[in-house]
């Protein structure tokens, strides 16, 4: 029988539903298809110094406890250990084809290695050199590609003329996988759905959420019409009130824009399109009366430090924002230290945009 939220785990509750409530919720996605300790330690550590809500990582067990190292490490530090409870751990998993749950891959018979995809590359999965032996480098004689640092951002498309890349896609965690990851100390998951309700309850209904503090869902994208978005958001909220302890639970529905911070634009306004989502589903889920005092809405896709800000000035008063390649991409070369403290003035002036 499923139990409800344990006494120990209240302090990180109710720090995230806080912030949901005051509209000034932030998660920093570490990325869905990283699987790079080092990295996923490292941006663990700078976010939870940052003062973010939530990290979402991968769903593998590795990655799970890489975040934790970094997580301790941040908490053991006199600035952060007395001011808040540490993140939750929400790791991501794809019931379809979603966009960020899918990576490049190198046709090596067709690369030449002109390197004209190095420059092009944000995360820095195309090198002349590599640091580590990671399981998914292609080496070559001059010329490296490490798929587990790849975010699908699409720029090196525009700069392959050989054909040698293209976009594979890989499928989320089988639920009895996920479950091992709560027991490793994950307290969130977020499904990345599309049209298919079916696959998406089937998948929902063999978690086990007995450790599970937040369910977050990410619905819209390019992927979805207005109809549909709209639909799956109430089918979302009754199917998780068809779950034990329904109450003790956080839902979040991220309403997803363009992917990987909209890479394939140049230029402001990228979350436009997630805000218009959000937009959507808040009407529609406040039109139903299934805008319960648990449920939430927050948004990702071509987010910053003003998109927050930016929803409410327009007075579509979602609760938070996702900050991912974008906040990644501005520490990618920095050290520790460094990097931290940017993390840290990034959310900071994310919330300070509210007043």
């Amino acid at each position: 029988m499923q139990t409800p939220i344990k006494k120990g785990d209240t302090p990180k509750k109710e720090k995230v539903l806080a912030a949901l409530k005051e509209r000034q919720y932030h998660k920093c996605i570490i990325g869905a298809s990283l699987t790079d300790l080092s990295r996923i330690e490292n941006y663990s550590y700078c976010f939870t110094y940052a003062g973010a809500n939530v990290i979402d990582i991968s769903a593998f067990p590795h990655s799970v406890i890489a975040a934790k190292i970094g997580i301790n490490k941040a908490t053991q530090e006199s600035l952060v250990k007395n001011d808040m409870p540490e993140p939750l751990i929400m790791v991501s998993v794809n019931i379809d084809s979603d966009p960020h749950f899918r990576r490049i891959k190198l046709n090596t018979d067709n690369c030449t290695e002109c390197k004209l995809c190095i420059p092009s590359c944000s995360s820095g999965a195309f090198s002349e050199s590599s640091s580590s032996p990671l399981n998914t480098l292609h080496m070559m004689k001059n010329f490296h590609y490490e798929a587990d640092l790849c975010f699908a951002c699409s720029n090196c498309l525009d700069y392959c003329h050989f054909n040698a890349l293209e976009f594979e896609n890989w499928s989320a965690s089988d639920p009895n996988e996920l479950n091992r990851l709560f027991e490793l100390g994950a307290s969130a998951f977020e499904i990345h759905s599309s049209n298919d309700l079916q696959a998406l309850e089937d998948f929902y209904l063999k978690i086990n959420l007995s450790k599970v503090l937040l369910e977050s869902f990410s619905i819209g994208s390019e992927k979805m019409t207005e109809y549909e978005l709209a639909e799956t958001a109430k089918f979302i909220v009754k199917l998780t009130q068809r779950r034990a302890h329904f109450r003790d639970r956080i839902i979040v529905i991220q309403c997803d824009g363009i992917p990987q911070s909209g890479a394939r634009l140049i230029g402001g306004n990228k979350d436009l399109k997630s805000i218009r989502n959000a937009e959507i589903v808040l009407n529609t889920l406040e039109s139903e009366n299934l805008l319960l005092p648990n449920v939430f809405i927050q948004i990702a896709g071509g987010t910053d430090d003003k998109s927050l800000a930016k929803a409410h000035k327009l007075d579509i008063m979602i609760h938070g924002v996702a900050l991912g390649s974008w906040l990644r991409k501005k520490i990618l070369e920095l050290d520790a230290e460094e990097a931290k403290e940017i993390c840290k003035k990034v959310i900071e002036e994310s919330r300070n945009h509210l007043f």
